[in-house]
C-alpha cells in the first residue's frame, strides 16, 4: 500500500520525500541463513495468559483515549503524521521516529487543536522520538513491565487512523523478536517473490492487533492500561504489529533527558550464529574484531563462544543484541566466552557507537552474516507514517 492523503488545517501541497527508518546492529547479528527464518524467542502460550473481553478493552480505551494525540511534522513539502502518546503531565509525547523522519519541526494535535511541539530527541535507531508541547497537566500513560508479559496476554493498541478520531483494536501477545520477513517485491507468483529479513535494534514485541495507516506511534497497552510497547511497524500489511518495549523506551528517554540524544554502546566485536556443537544452546561465535576498538586489545579471539555478557546469559544473537542495547557508552561491558571448553572472560569499555562508515555501512565488505548489517526499508504502510500529500484548507 502506497502514501496515503489525508485532509489538513495546514496547507503545503508541493512534493516531498520519505526516508525510510534504517537501523543497524552494534554487536549481535543475523546470520545470513536467517534470511529465511524469523530470529527471535516466541513463546508458548501460557494457559494462565489472561485476554481481555470486549467490556474490558472498551473501557481501557476510554480512560487512555484522552492520552492519545496525532503527531505530524514538517512545514513544506509532504507532511508526515501519526500517533503519539503523553507520558508525563508536563507534555512530553512519546511518537516513532518515522514521523519526524529528517523534519526539524513537529506539531501535536490536541482535541483538534494543533500546537507547536519541541523535538526533545529523534532516535532512528530505536525508532523513538521524544516531543514536548506547552500543555498544564497532560493526561499521561505510565510506562509498564515487559518482562511478566507473555504469549496469549490481552493487549489493546490506541492510535489515530487517518483522519478519522481515535481508534482501538485488540489482540494477544504472540511473541517476542528481532527480526522479521517482509515482502519487497509485488511478483504474483510465489516463486518469484523476494523476501528481506527487517532486523531491530532490540527485540520486539510481535502482537496479533490490527492496524491502520497513521497508528504507528500509538500505545501498545496491557490488561492495566499500562503502555508495554509503542507500536513501530506491521509486517503484513496491518494484520499484526511489532512494538518497541517499555524498557527500551526507558533507556531512550533517559539519554534523551540526559543528552538530547540518543548514545548506543559499541565495543567493537561482530558476532553470528554457529552450530550448538555441545548441545547446550550457545549458538553466538564471534567472527571479527574490529580494529582500533576496545575489543581489539582484549585478547577475545574469533571463533570464541559468546557465554555470557555481564548478567545476561547468551543463547542466540537476539541476546547479544539486547545486551549491546541495553549497555551505557562509558561503563563496561564484561563478556565470558568459551574457548577449546575452557571459560574466559574480558572487560570491555563500552564507547559510542560510531556514526559513520565504520558501524552502520562498512567500506570493505564484512564477514558474512556478522553484525555489521542494516535493515531495509519497512515495507509496509502500516509501518510508515501517513504521508500527506494533498492538502484540503479548513477541513474538520
Amino acid at each position: 500500500m502506497g502514501p496515503m492523503t489525508l485532509p489538513s488545517r495546514r496547507s503545503s501541497p508541493q512534493g516531498g520525500t520519505f526516508l525510510p527508518r534504517a537501523l543497524t546492529l552494534a554487536l549481535a547479528a543475523i546470520p545470513a541463513a536467517a534470511l529465511f527464518t524469523v530470529s527471535g524467542l516466541v513463546r508458548a502460550a501460557d494457559p494462565d495468559a489472561f485476554q481481555m473481553s470486549s467490556d474490558e478493552a472498551g473501557t481501557l480505551f476510554d480512560k487512555a483515549k484522552d492520552s492519545v494525540v496525532q503527531v505530524r511534522s514538517g512545514d513544506k513539502g509532504y507532511i508526515l503524521a501519526g500517533s503519539g502518546f503523553f507520558i508525563d503531565d508536563q507534555g512530553t509525547v512519546l511518537t516513532s521516529s518515522t514521523i519526524l523522519g529528517e523534519n526539524k519541526t513537529a506539531r501535536v494535535l490536541i482535541h483538534g487543536v494543533e500546537m507547536d511541539a519541541k523535538i526533545i530527541g529523534n532516535d532512528p535507531r530505536s525508532g523513538l522520538a521524544m516531543l514536548r508541547v506547552s500543555y498544564d497537566e497532560s493526561p499521561s500513560l505510565p510506562l509498564g513491565h515487559t518482562t511478566d508479559l507473555k504469549t496469549g496476554d490481552g493487549a489493546i493498541l490506541i492510535g489515530y487512523p487517518m483522519s478519522l478520531p481515535v481508534a482501538s483494536s485488540q489482540g494477544p501477545i504472540s511473541g517476542f523478536e528481532a527480526s522479521y520477513l517482509t515482502k519487497i517485491d509485488d511478483a504474483t507468483s510465489v516463486k518469484e517473490s523476494v523476501a528481506a529479513v527487517e532486523r531491530f535494534a532490540t527485540t520486539h514485541i510481535h502482537a496479533n492487533v490490527s492496524i491502520s495507516p497513521g497508528q504507528v506511534g500509538g500505545p501498545l497497552l496491557n490488561s492495566r492500561g499500562e503502555v508495554v510497547g509503542l507500536v513501530a511497524t506491521s509486517p503484513d500489511n496491518g494484520k499484526t504489529v511489532y512494538a518497541l518495549p517499555a524498557e527500551a523506551m526507558g533507556k531512550i528517554i533517559a539519554d534523551f533527558n540526559l543528552y538530547g540524544r540518543a548514545r548506543h554502546g559499541w565495543v567493537g566485536v561482530n558476532v553470528t550464529a554457529g552450530p550448538d556443537t555441545l548441545h547446550d544452546g550457545r549458538t553466538v561465535r564471534v567472527v571479527q574484531i574490529m580494529p582500533g576498538t576496545p575489543a581489539s586489545q582484549s585478547g577475545i579471539q574469533a571463533g570464541d563462544t559468546v557465554m555470557r555478557i555481564d548478567s545476561r546469559e547468551i543463547y542466540r544473537p537476539s541476546d547479544v543484541l539486547d545486551a549491546s542495547f541495553f549497555s551505557h557508552v562509558g561503563g563496561t561491558m564484561i563478556v565470558v566466552v568459551r574457548r577449546d571448553e575452557k571459560l574466559y572472560d574480558y572487560s570491555f569499555a563500552v564507547i559510542e557507537r560510531p556514526q559513520g562508515p565504520t558501524a552502520a555501512n562498512p567500506t570493505t565488505p564484512p564477514v558474512t552474516g556478522t553484525s555489521t548489517l542494516s535493515s531495509g526499508s519497512d515495507s509496509s504502510a502500516q509501518g510508515r507514517p501517513v504521508l500527506v500529500n494533498h492538502v484540503v484548507t479548513d477541513s474538520k
